[in-house]
């Protein structure tokens, strides 16, 4: 921490009078902090009402706040007790030593070398999925890409991660989050929040929502202890937790909170950044043939081993670079503890800082024709040139996504067994527009129609 504090204040744009930039941020949040990052540069002061936040978009800043001088920086901010109305305390919206708890839970379910041993369930659900879509392709049905992933992945995390299957709720879940993230997001736009004055101003269909969830979570963890299910899930692991010197385990409540952070980081982010990582590759010629072309010579026909993880790395590099330009947490925030200094400006105490990976991941200092598609910008090569912070999908320091290991896996297999057998034709030639909220959604969903691919053909071509 530095001794001596500069007074100098960052520049950024002056606003309106009461609201500042407020609503240009609730109109294009994202169009706000990309143009403000090019017009004052990497350390931007911005003013919502009476709140003072400071954007950061340079890769040693970035690394002083999330890993450096993290405990200055801590999760007491606005959007996380947003989300702490769903949540609950987890490692979603906790610091201290129940946030540090819950991680050590977690950790060792979602390592590397654990996520590895899921490759014949990630493969199977997939492959149960193709099965649907054959029956679409023959009749020219067009899929809501979207929707299709919410359920594959939600399918994937229940039996990951809970040993369970809501395969029967999945359009029910899929709702209630659709609902409990939009409302989640406005209340974070708005000043004035009633509900964070009492639960009883929450907006009646968010409550329903949560209560349809949880009314899914109580069931799996009522199943689970009468010991319906595998122990090889984090549900399990978590029911078998003890405080050390205690022979008390996590209470329901804690259970719920846990079981409903895993849903949302291990479902909702990966199935959007699954989808726009379909809308990428079909809408690149270049990169589909080099796909089709490492499937085909790797796979043949037959499914994905987990020996074939590390060989398919075209597949890795495909879904790096699709978050890269659609990362599914679009922007962090963190409040700042004690004063500091950032780039030779002042960042007061009590202030807001954000960072937004979409903005940072198309800094044209680091990134040559930022807005192309290229998997081969995460080639060995080129990935090791780079800044490490300039690419923080999955966030950085103690605070990483857990789940950094476990969604690239399930990416790469899902990318692979499509691939395999489908060619995905959009219905519009429009390229999807984002939509940010608490996670980076799309407008309208992503409709595609899926093509087999003609096995007669040495290409694997449709056609």
């Amino acid at each position: 921490m530095p001794t001596t504090l500069t007074r100098d204040r960052a520049p950024g744009p002056r606003g309106g009078f009461l609201l500042g930039c407020l609503g240009e941020f609730r109109r294009d949040p994202i169009g706000l902090l990309a143009r403000v990052t090019c017009q004052y540069g990497d350390v931007v002061r911005l003013r919502f009402g009476p709140i003072v936040a400071h954007v950061v978009n340079h890769p040693d800043y970035i690394r002083q706040v999330l890993e450096e001088r993290y405990q200055n920086y801590d999760k007491r901010t606005r959007s996380v007790s947003k989300m702490r109305a769903t949540c609950g305390a987890s490692l979603l919206t906790e610091d201290g030593p129940t946030w540090l708890r819950h991680r050590r839970l977690v950790q060792p379910v979602l390592l590397r070398q654990a996520v590895e041993q899921y490759v014949p369930m990630v493969t199977a659900a997939t492959a149960s999925m193709l099965e649907r879509w054959q029956g679409a392709a023959r009749a020219a049905r067009p899929l809501d890409v979207v929707s299709e992933m919410m359920r594959l992945t939600l399918t994937l995390a229940s039996r990951v991660l809970f040993g369970s299957d809501v395969s029967g709720d999945a359009a029910l879940i899929e709702r209630s989050l659709a609902v409990i993230l939009q409302d989640t997001w406005r209340r974070v736009e708005n000043i004035v929040d009633p509900a964070a004055v009492s639960p009883a101003f929450h907006r009646k269909g968010f409550l329903r929502a949560v209560d349809a969830i949880d009314a899914v979570v109580y069931r799996i963890i009522e199943n689970r202890r009468r010991g319906k299910g595998a122990d090889d899930n984090l549900l399990a692991a978590l029911l078998g937790a003890r405080d050390q010197g205690s022979s008390a385990g996590l209470t329901d409540r804690e259970l719920r909170d846990a079981t409903i952070t895993m849903l949302l980081a291990g479902h909702e982010t990966t199935a959007n950044a699954l989808a726009w990582t379909f809308s990428l590759v079909f809408r690149s010629p270049e990169a589909e043939q080099e796909l089709a072309r490492e499937v085909r010579e790797i796979l043949g026909r037959r499914l994905p081993k987990r020996g074939d993880l590390e060989r398919l790395q075209y597949a890795g590099m495909t879904f790096a670079e699709a978050i890269r330009l659609y990362p599914s947490i679009w922007i962090m925030e963190r409040r700042v503890v004690a004063d500091d200094e950032l780039g030779g400006y002042a960042i007061p105490a009590r202030s807001m800082l954000l960072i937004s990976p979409f903005v940072l991941h198309r800094h044209p200092r680091y990134w040559d024709d930022p807005e192309r598609f290229d998997p081969l910008r995460f080639s060995p090569r080129q990935a090791a040139e780079r800044p490490k912070h300039t690419y923080i999908p999955f966030g950085s320091g103690p605070h990483q996504c857990i789940g950094r290991f476990m969604a690239p896996m399930v990416a790469r297999l899902i990318l692979a067994m499509v691939v395999q057998r489908f060619r995905l034709k959009p219905v519009s030639a429009e390229s999807p527009l984002p939509l940010p909220g608490i996670t980076l959604r799309h407008i309208g969903g992503l409709w595609m129609t899926p093509i087999e691919r003609d096995e007669r053909k040495p290409d694997g071509s449709p056609y």
